[in-house]
């Protein structure tokens, strides 16, 4: 009943605008297909090539440091664990009893549905800089280790030209 009476003192114009309000939003708003998401997935696959530029971007920016060139060595590559369907056939015999099981990549749209992605691991780097100096040498394995995860006896800085 309170409704009713609220309703009929709403202005017509504010209720169609809410519509079109609501409709141009609908509009708008991206479509969740599956364009968005293999962007992400794009966006989130490792590539070695971009990981050094990165880092040489980072390097290159510390003072003294000049040009510098990286090269990152790799202890394992990226792994991705699928999610599994999976289906067990129990067939008892007189003679013996046997159990088999079946599993296949469950599938979303028409990619493989991802549980984990494991990013690679180094195993070393090779941070090659035009400056020098035993502060820079210490500023430039330090940056490394902290964005590779790597131990400063796996990080080799020298002077290049």
């Amino acid at each position: 009943m309170m409704l009713v009476s609220v309703w009929k003192r709403v202005p017509k114009s504010a209720v169609w605008l809410l519509l079109a309000a609501g409709a141009a939003l609908l509009i708008l708003l991206p479509r969740g297909g599956t364009s968005s998401k293999s962007t992400e997935e794009a966006r989130l696959s490792f590539s070695l090539d971009k990981e050094e530029r990165r880092i040489e971007n980072a390097l290159s920016r510390i003072e003294g440091a000049g040009k510098v060139t990286v090269v990152l060595t790799l202890e394992a590559s990226e792994e991705k664990e699928y999610a599994r369907n999976t289906d067990s056939d129990r067939q008892n015999q007189a003679d013996s009893g046997r159990s088999e099981e079946r599993s296949e990549i469950a599938k979303v749209g028409s990619g493989a549905l991802t549980v984990k992605v494991s990013y690679p691991r180094y195993r070393g780097a090779l941070v090659i800089a035009e400056g020098s100096g035993s502060a820079l040498r210490l500023a430039l394995t330090q940056a490394v280790a902290s964005l590779t995860g790597l131990g400063t006896d796996r990080i080799t800085v020298v002077t290049g030209r």
